[in-house]
């Protein structure tokens, strides 16, 4: 992705956070529209990333989010930036980092994963089924088109399955690989980033 280019203007107002007169100078970036996750001891969920500058961010939310006030921000699987919030309004928030950051290392891509969609860590018991066939598993991990999990079988490469929980609509996937009683799996028919958003913020009781 090109990093678009600072503005000269002060953003800080729009992050809803107090301006001090050092703070003009610095660099900041406006209307990016970024998908990002938001980790906390509550879970991990999903914002998208409207302004940021070197001191904070604001972003676009889809549900409340928990009460927790230290959070990361996480626009590259693994690689956090440490975050508490400011402030909260009905679909938005902002956010102070707590360490000043460098803008270009936190918008760059990930090389190795340019177009990976965000993966959410769960820890969810759900059930499994194959025509007659059925088993139990762990969902670890789900993202818009896919997921992995433990299963108490195994289940073939390509097998068709339905993933049922009462937490969870109902979701066909195909196995695409299997190490061990881990298997991965491609959904049939992928969320939309709002769907999956949405999802997130029902499964810890914030819709």
């Amino acid at each position: 992705m090109a990093i678009p280019s600072p503005r000269s203007d002060d953003l800080t107002p729009s992050l809803g956070l107090p301006v001090q007169p050092e703070q003009r100078a610095e660099q900041r970036f406006t209307l990016l529209l970024r998908q990002a996750k938001l980790r906390t001891r509550s879970g991990e969920f999903l914002c998208v990333l409207r302004d940021v500058s070197t001191r904070g961010i604001s972003v676009r939310t889809f549900h409340a989010l928990p009460p927790d006030r230290r959070f990361a921000v996480e626009l590259q699987q693994d690689k956090p930036f440490l975050i508490e919030k400011a402030w909260e309004n009905e679909g938005e928030a902002g956010f102070w980092f707590k360490d000043r950051v460098d803008l270009n290392l936190l918008l760059e891509d990930d090389p190795a994963f340019p177009r990976r969609q965000i993966r959410v860590g769960l820890d969810m018991p759900i059930q499994l089924q194959s025509g007659p066939e059925t088993g139990s598993a762990t969902l670890f991990n789900l993202s818009q088109q896919g997921a992995c999990f433990s299963a108490d079988r195994s289940w073939a490469r390509d097998q068709l399955l339905r993933l049922v929980s009462p937490a969870l609509p109902e979701i066909r996937a195909k196995v695409r690989w299997r190490q061990g009683d881990l298997h991965g799996v491609v959904f049939e028919d992928t969320f939309t980033f709002r769907e999956f958003a949405a999802l997130l913020g029902r499964l810890r009781g914030l819709a």
